[in-house]
């Protein structure tokens, strides 16, 4: 059953449409992510959401309640925003428990409720600190624990790990969603990070120019995209334009070189392109898969994988390999095979 309710919206700024048609259900408990590029509208409907902004038009309804023209401190939402937007002049404890004291509860009731939160991010002994006594990351925990503490019904992250650097933010996101599945409190987040989506949500809704591209559980988001916008924003993917030869058998060519495709699709008169991921693709030759011969165009490393870029009758594939460290590589300009299964790929 449904718990928020975003029916419709739209957000528009005279001219400037920000969000159009808008529709989503999420079910309490349920972790979704709005993931896409910088201005593609989704933290303008993560504000709807929160009261910072009234749609144009449509409504927000949570747990079967209207709030689409309740002003943020009505809503009994909590939000955690990109720059933490703690209160320098307060220690840990009295930012954490800023929200309960205006709400008129009990010092009691507050240092509880402190202790509790300091407790679940794993700060316990850092209540009497300042903000400026503390790492960028121990001041989201902060920020978040803040969001928590008067128990709203739906918790809003907007970019929360943006401002980190890489290793802290891999942490503090594996933390966000054992809290967050701990309490069992309905989230949702936003980011233009397509791992954070990935890694962190029960359901992604991948968002372009203020539509919803798709909706899906991440396997179906990157295994199985719905358009060539979510197949490019999500991963790396290899986009091939191809001849179809025979539609029944989903055969196609590249150059003077044939393949099948796993997926033939609605073609609806537009270029056909032929999309496999470039882990999909493995060195050599193997029958009864899909082979293509090319030249080996670059070389890259990345850490554990190595990209192998490959020039097939002039148009490029990429392709990734484990790292390892007796491994031995191509060389830019000698030929080269690659192979993959042909339902890795699909036709779009």
């Amino acid at each position: 059953m449904s718990y928020l309710e975003l029916t419709n919206i739209r957000k528009a700024y005279n001219a400037s449409v920000a969000v159009e048609d808008f529709n989503l259900s999420v079910a309490q408990g349920e972790f979704v992510s709005f993931l896409g590029p910088s201005g593609c509208g989704k933290t303008t409907t993560l504000r709807m959401i929160a009261g910072f902004e009234v749609p144009t038009s449509g409504h927000v309804a949570i747990n079967g309640n209207d709030l689409t023209h309740l002003p943020p401190n009505k809503r009994n939402v909590g939000m955690v925003f990109q720059s933490y937007a703690l209160f320098p002049n307060m220690t840990v404890a009295e930012n954490i428990g800023y929200g309960l004291k205006i709400a008129g509860k009990s010092k009691t009731d507050i240092a509880k409720r402190v202790e509790e939160m300091l407790a679940l991010i794993h700060l316990e002994d850092f209540g009497k600190r300042f903000p400026n006594q503390l790492s960028g990351g121990q001041q989201q925990r902060v920020a978040l624990a803040r969001a928590l503490a008067f128990q709203p019904q739906v918790l809003l992250l907007d970019e929360p790990l943006s401002a980190l650097d890489a290793k802290i933010r891999v942490e503090l996101r594996h933390e966000i969603r054992r809290i967050q599945q701990q309490l069992g409190i309905t989230t949702i987040y936003v980011t233009h990070d397509q791992e954070e989506a990935l890694s962190l949500s029960d359901r992604i809704v991948v968002m372009s120019q203020g539509r919803m591209e798709q909706v899906g559980t991440p396997n179906e988001i990157y295994n199985f995209p719905s358009t060539e916008f979510v197949a490019k924003f999500v991963g790396q993917i290899n986009l091939l334009p191809v001849k179809v030869q025979n539609p029944a058998e989903g055969v196609v060519k590249i150059g003077s070189q044939v393949l099948r495709a796993g997926q033939f699709g609605h073609l609806n008169g537009n270029p056909i392109r032929l999309a496999v991921r470039p882990e999909e693709l493995n060195p050599g030759f193997i029958e009864g898969a899909n082979n293509l011969n090319g030249t080996v165009d670059t070389i890259t490393y990345l850490g554990s994988i190595v990209r192998i870029r490959v020039d097939v009758e002039g148009y490029p594939i990429s392709l990734d390999v484990f790292n390892e460290r007796k491994m031995k590589m191509p060389v830019v300009g000698e030929a080269f095979q690659v192979n993959f299964p042909v339902d890795a790929c699909w036709l779009l």
